[in-house]
């Protein structure tokens, strides 16, 4: 039997020894991420839902008949804008409305431009149940 000093089959095994450790690390680090992005993705999900109050003279005048008006993302719906309004403000909702805002055009001098448009949700509170915060 010869001796080979060029050899490197031997140094290959070690390689993929190595990498399939590495390879193993990767995955199990890969499995607590995940878990933990959905843990933090259910925590922050009001935050993907509800942008923040909406304040304006109309929206202050439908405060007198328990509705209040939010700024929400574009894919939210009715039934998630519901579900995060009352685990937030801890109330009863009796119905959600929902609108998409079109964009406007504003111009600055010669240049023209638009301000972006919204998605906005009226929501209608039980009678008895208020939210201080959207108060005015």
């Amino acid at each position: 039997m010869k001796l080979n000093i060029f050899d490197k089959t031997k140094n290959k095994k070690k390689k993929n020894v190595k990498q399939e450790l590495e390879a193993d690390k990767q995955e199990e680090t890969a499995i607590a991420d995940s878990s933990l992005e959905r843990s933090f993705s259910e925590s922050l999900d009001a935050h993907r839902i509800l942008r923040n109050i909406y304040i304006s003279e109309k929206s202050s005048m439908l405060g007198a008949f328990n509705q209040y008006v939010f700024k929400v993302f574009p894919k939210a719906n009715k039934s998630q804008i519901k579900n995060k309004v009352e685990k937030l403000f801890s109330v009863k909702v009796k119905d959600v409305k929902v609108l998409n805002m079109p964009e406007k055009r504003k111009d600055l001098g010669k240049h023209p431009g638009f301000r972006s448009g919204f998605k906005k949700a009226i929501v209608v509170l039980e009678k008895g149940y208020a939210i201080e915060q959207a108060k005015a």
